[in-house]
């Protein structure tokens, strides 16, 4: 295959003048190319682990997973979706109205570079069919949420992706030395920059989960972020969660160096406490102001917004606003961990409602790479059935309520 990675998207196209960005996707005509790629070192790299490695191991060590930490219960409600302007009031924020959620954390420790990032997918129960990639039939009664720990600073490290499209994921993919397919990458002038990019990005992540609060600050008080952007009606949005609580890891950090346990720790130190934790569910809208003005080598604004997985939108020109808030009650009922199997649920950014829909290459691609590596992991480590539980997630059916729009007639 070619290790030319470069992607070259059309100049000519224009912005759709107006307050909000309207985004532009473009389809590669190799992008199913890449994807295979992807997902081929994806599938690989967790077949090369002896069969059902993970089975009744809840410290086990998913390649590209991680550690879960904890399975939760807790309720999201959308409370003030007056916060966004009333074009943007679709989708999951079409109406005020509380759901019922259950919610893996999980913990991405790669040993080799000496970090670990925290990770949060929140999975709520819809009350009606919603696209899902597992579902024999296309559609189950669940919505995904995914997030990964950013800095909670305006404008922090982990508010965007590493890569930028599914050429530099694909390109990372075959740096992995001492393999054949490593040489070739690297020796090509082509990848030098775009290399040079990515491990920049990298870099100022590792910088970042590697000191404090990143590193002595307990699940239920950081920051986490969609990282990617998302279609909202006509716009482009990215999504966080703000914690309300801090969370010191304290006492439970001299109880063990080694991250997973120290997180496990501080999952079971914040149910004996009996404190809720809560989070704002919070929206960044697109605006012309807060995306970057277009280099020579850059497409328009729109399509940036769209297609440009790495791009920081500035946050001074459009703040991310409060528009739900996610709740986990400090409860042994609502914790789990202790009586849930730790691998069968299944995320994916695409199983979302169309007004809500990822947006571009990047998100393309790991809709089929999740899908296919999430279903070798049940099988080849958990023996699992891959798409078993959906639709059968532990929610919680008595945190579910709904109340009228308050413009409803």
């Amino acid at each position: 295959m070619s290790v030319n990675y470069h992607r070259r998207l059309p100049l000519d196209l224009h912005d759709d003048a107006g307050e909000y960005i309207r985004p532009q996707e473009v389809v590669d005509a190799d992008e199913e190319r890449l994807t295979d790629v992807v997902r081929r070192a994806f599938v690989g790299d967790t077949e090369r682990w002896p069969r059902h490695a993970g089975k009744n191991d809840p410290a086990f060590h998913e390649p590209h997973w991680g550690h879960t930490t904890g399975v939760l219960q807790g309720t999201l409600a959308i409370d003030r979706i007056d916060a966004l302007p009333e074009r943007f009031r679709v989708g999951l924020f079409a109406e005020t109205r509380s759901y019922p959620v259950v919610s893996r954390a999980n913990l991405i420790h790669d040993k080799k570079a000496g970090f670990a990032v925290s990770r949060m997918a929140v999975k709520l129960k819809y009350p009606s069919p919603v696209p899902n990639v597992y579902a024999p039939s296309g559609e189950a009664h669940e919505l995904d949420l995914l997030f990964a720990e950013g800095s909670p600073e305006t404008n922090g490290v982990g508010h965007a992706f590493f890569f930028r499209d599914a050429g530099e994921l694909c390109m990372f993919t075959t740096l992995n030395p001492p393999s054949l397919r490593t040489l070739p990458t690297v020796l090509w002038p082509g990848n030098w920059g775009l290399m040079a990019r990515v491990f920049k990005r990298l870099k100022a992540v590792m910088s970042y989960v590697k000191k404090p609060p990143s590193t002595t600050t307990g699940w239920s008080g950081k920051a986490y972020y969609s990282a990617g952007p998302f279609a909202l009606g006509d716009g482009a949005i990215k999504l966080c969660l703000r914690p309300h609580q801090t969370h010191d890891l304290g006492r439970t950090a001299e109880a063990s160096s080694e991250p997973t346990t120290l997180h496990r720790d501080a999952l079971q130190a914040w149910v004996a406490a009996g404190k809720d934790a809560v989070f704002d569910l919070c929206v960044q809208l697109a605006t012309p102001a807060c995306i970057p003005t277009p280099g020579p080598d850059d497409p328009p604004k729109s399509v940036m917004a769209a297609e440009y997985c790495d791009l920081q939108w500035d946050e001074t020109e459009a703040p991310y606003v409060p528009v739900g808030t996610l709740t986990f009650p400090a409860s042994t009922q609502a914790d789990l961990s202790q009586r849930f199997p730790w691998s069968p649920l299944q995320f994916n950014a695409w199983n979302t409602l169309p007004s809500m829909r990822p947006l571009g290459q990047i998100f393309r691609a790991r809709k089929h790479v999740h899908k296919a590596h999430s279903e070798v992991r049940l099988t080849h480590i958990y023996d699992a059935q891959p798409g078993a539980l959906v639709d059968k997630a532990p929610f919680r059916a008595s945190d579910a309520s709904h109340a009228p729009r308050p413009d409803a007639e």
